[in-house]
């Protein structure tokens, strides 16, 4: 695709990754797109308030934020979700997370509860490598072929307990299949460990569900059971709703 509009979904993209506002010339080199292009373009999404300008460079402007959230409380699976989370978050006290895959990252669309100063292992709309992440595992044991292509593409190690060998990655997802819960430890974040469970909609894995807690006070034997009951149970009422909706 070379019309404008891709032109401007790519530098959405650039400004997405940067952690501060960026240059044009530093959109340009990620880019590859001629600078005065660049100017064009940035300067008609400034003007429809999806960038934002200032003297230290270009940065995703608040109609983003507005337009995600418009889509988050249109997205069945997280409008349908938020109480179950809710509910699993006042039975456990622990922070309660829903997750999607895109393309070999996971992606987290909502979070319930805090506990105290708990940190989390990425922002809501953040992407951190699939096999890092308890979500992203619970994902990858029902879809081989995805998970070939991640492991093609090479394990990235975001801590030194990151799971970088493919054998071992195949073997947990395998018992993760089998049990319904994947487990993460550190892999994301040091400190924090993380159970997960996949929602399933008519058979399809579409997301899914997480608890995360410091790694000093996590026990997957305790805390796994009641997170793949509330993701089994989201997965029935998401399926009734799909049928109704047929």
């Amino acid at each position: 695709m070379t019309t404008s509009l891709s032109k401007g979904l790519t530098i959405l993209a650039v400004l997405a990754d940067a952690s501060e506002p960026v240059s044009l010339s530093f959109v340009a080199r990620c880019t590859g797109l001629p600078k005065s292009t660049i100017h064009r373009i940035v300067t008609e999404l400034r003007d429809a308030g999806f960038v934002e300008s200032s003297a230290d460079g270009h940065s995703l402007g608040l109609r983003l934020f507005e337009l995600g959230g418009i889509a988050l409380r249109q997205n069945q699976i997280v409008s349908t979700a938020r109480p179950h989370m809710e509910e699993l978050f006042e039975r456990t006290r622990h922070v309660i997370q829903l997750g999607i895959l895109q393309g070999t990252d996971a992606m987290y669309l909502v979070r319930v509860g805090r506990q105290g100063h708990q940190l989390v292992a990425s922002h809501i709309g953040g992407r951190i490598p699939a096999t890092c992440t308890a979500v992203g595992k619970a994902i990858l044991a029902h879809d081989d072929a995805l998970l070939e292509t991640v492991i093609d593409a090479g394990l990235i190690r975001r801590t030194r307990y990151s799971m970088t060998d493919a054998i071992l990655l195949r073997a947990s997802l395998a018992e993760t299949r089998r049990s319904g819960i994947a487990v993460e430890l550190e892999e994301a974040r040091v400190g924090l460990a993380c159970v997960a469970s996949p929602i399933i909609i008519d058979g399809t894995v579409r997301a899914a569900l997480s608890l995360t807690a410091p790694v000093h006070s996590f026990e997957p034997r305790a805390f796994g059971p009641a997170v793949r009951m509330t993701a089994a149970r989201l997965s029935r009422v998401l399926s009734m709703h799909r049928s109704a909706s047929l």
